[in-house]
């Protein structure tokens, strides 16, 4: 898990910007995520939503522990976008928590 938050931490911080917010499409493809903020998507089949989230907030513990279980699930060799396998509602819980804690 180490591994997989510090390559996403190498991308540049922008602290102005809200913890997370949902991923805005253009023509059906995937808009590109301002620097500093990484693309999850969260939940399987009909749920599943796209969130953007500061590559600082992974590190935290709430979203840490989300990121682990996706790397028991998918291992950390997984190609194509971070997966996190969790309802969106309980993905926004944990962001509201680490939200909260300063951020």
């Amino acid at each position: 898990m180490r591994q997989l938050i510090r390559r996403l931490s190498r991308v540049g911080d922008d602290t102005s910007s809200p913890p997370s917010s949902p991923a805005k499409r253009r023509g059906g493809k995937a808009a590109v995520p301002p620097q500093g903020h990484v693309p999850v998507h969260v939940g399987d089949g009909s749920d599943a939503e796209r969130f953007l989230v500061r590559a600082e907030l992974l590190g935290r513990p709430a979203l840490a522990e989300l990121l682990g279980r996706a790397a028991q699930e998918y291992g950390y060799d997984h190609q194509g976008p971070l997966r996190i396998p969790c309802s969106p509602a309980a993905f926004r819980a944990a962001l509201a928590s680490v939200a909260g804690d300063g951020c």
